[in-house]
């Protein structure tokens, strides 16, 4: 990964003062921390780990992967491959119910970015019918209309994957690497877990 110049945190209007009170607070609060770096007008004021981890450790983060598809879904968009007002179901019709609940057939893209799905919950979760976690996001029953209720939802982010994959043919990271993250610097060896996403039906 490239390096980030460092500065001084006053250098960058910050004050040390500032930075020490929040290092305090953390470990007054007992929170678990692996690393904290600042930056600021591209410059690094603060970069310190907590053991085991180091700058060179790699370890296991949970849902990071949403915010990887969010950009690969806008990098989708600028290639006019799709709209964020499309309908989901457009990109998925092998797994769409011939009698699909009106609900479903409105949600979008930009729903399922902003979490305003028509679920309640994680879909995969619910539906024992399927092992295919893409296919049960369109056979759940749905709890109300899309657009209306935020709510922190995994699926609709596996599924904007699995769109990514069909799209390009290539996995979320992969795609993003040949967009910007090999250009910026970003982590060889970062990967993300591999799962049932999409695979063409026999």
């Amino acid at each position: 990964m490239k390096k980030i110049p460092a500065a001084t945190p006053e250098e960058m209007g910050i004050p040390s003062r500032a930075i020490s009170r929040v290092i305090k607070r953390l470990e007054r609060d007992h929170v678990p921390m692996h690393s904290l770096l600042i930056a600021r007008h591209g410059k690094m004021v603060f970069e310190g780990y907590y053991a085991p981890y180091t700058r060179e450790t790699l370890h296991r983060m949970f849902s990071v992967t949403k915010s990887f598809v969010s950009p690969a879904i806008g990098c989708l968009e600028k290639e006019g491959r799709i709209s964020l007002d499309d309908p989901i179901c457009r990109y998925f019709p092998e797994y769409v119910p011939n009698e699909v609940h009106p609900w479903i057939a409105a949600m979008t893209i930009r729903h399922m970015l902003e979490m305003k799905s028509c679920y309640s919950g994680t879909t995969y979760k619910k539906d024992s019918t399927t092992e295919n976690w893409v296919e049960s996001f369109f056979t759940t029953p749905p709890t109300h209309k899309s657009g209306q209720i935020f709510l922190y939802d995994t699926s609709s982010s596996h599924t904007l994957a699995a769109l990514v994959k069909k799209l390009t043919g290539l996995g979320v990271l992969d795609y993003l690497r040949r967009r910007f993250l090999n250009s910026i610097g970003f982590s060889e060896d970062a990967y993300i877990i591999s799962c049932l996403l999409y695979t063409s039906p026999s």
